[in-house]
């Protein structure tokens, strides 16, 4: 909800825009208008700008990594967490070139397809859900009841869910999808520890985490870049490459005002 609130914001916010998500504001409903009051009352200007650019950023470059895939050959991706992800249904463009598989719990894809229903938009016919209980069912089971085929290469995306994970959880996902075909890419979200933040990104943090808290979505995950580019090598990744502030300026934003100072950062990796 938080996230689709931050997307809505963004499109209300100076250009350029790096993702244009039409749907995010009718996906998140009544609760997501108060997340973005919330988010507009709490957070100065600045930040907010921050705040909802980063957001964008963070759907907007594994969108690239996935057509760039494409063009190697894969034709799979897979959206961990998808929560109100809105690829599928903006993305008629690969339709024809991509199957996507949006992976979450059983009751938020319930919740999410209601909305959908009501809001009038078609499934495209490349989706394919796969509803997982983690308490219940292992990541990998669930895939392979959804028909992913995990000897084909494939891009996964996790975003902005690691930090609200155990270490033990974390390890679990990345032990699964290294299990994949060689060359399979992931791209994930992960959150710096608060003491190596200062300035804005400190004064965001004080906001944002307490949010969170408040959602139920506390965070108890941290790390270091060199942390976590040794947990993926440790778990058999290799071709680690990091995407913070200045990479998503030059990529995205440059020549633009854009400052990024939040606690996230992106970092891809390749299946060894």
């Amino acid at each position: 909800m938080l996230t689709a609130a931050a997307r809505a914001l963004l499109r209300e916010q100076p250009p350029p825009w790096v993702l244009n998500d039409y749907l995010a504001s009718e996906l998140a409903g009544e609760e997501g208008r108060r997340l973005r009051e919330r988010l507009e009352r709490e957070l100065p200007a600045p930040y907010l700008l921050s705040f909802t650019r980063w957001v964008g950023v963070r759907a907007r470059w594994p969108e690239d990594l996935v057509e760039e895939a494409i063009g190697g050959g894969v034709r799979q991706y897979v959206i961990l967490g998808a929560g109100l992800d809105s690829f599928a249904y903006r993305r008629s463009d690969l339709s024809s070139r991509l199957v996507v598989f949006e992976v979450d719990h059983p009751s938020s894809q319930t919740w999410k397809r209601e909305r959908l229903s009501a809001l009038g938009v078609e499934l495209p016919p490349n989706l394919i859900f796969a509803p997982v209980d983690f308490e219940r069912e292992a990541l990998a089971d669930g895939l392979r009841a959804a028909g992913f085929d995990s000897r084909e290469r494939a891009v996964f995306s996790w975003i902005g869910v690691t930090m609200y994970l155990s270490l033990d959880a974390i390890e679990t996902t990345l032990s699964t999808i290294a299990r994949c075909a060689p060359g399979t890419r992931l791209v994930l979200t992960y959150n710096l520890p608060r003491n190596a933040l200062q300035g804005m990104g400190s004064e965001m943090d004080a906001v944002l985490a307490p949010m969170m808290a408040d959602l139920g979505e506390p965070m108890v995950s941290f790390f270091t870049a060199s942390e976590i580019a040794k947990l993926l090598q440790d778990h058999g990744y290799q071709d680690i490459v990091h995407f913070g502030p200045e990479e998503a300026t030059n990529a995205y934003f440059a020549g633009s005002d854009a400052r990024f100072a939040g606690a996230q950062r992106l970092v891809k990796a390749t299946v060894a």
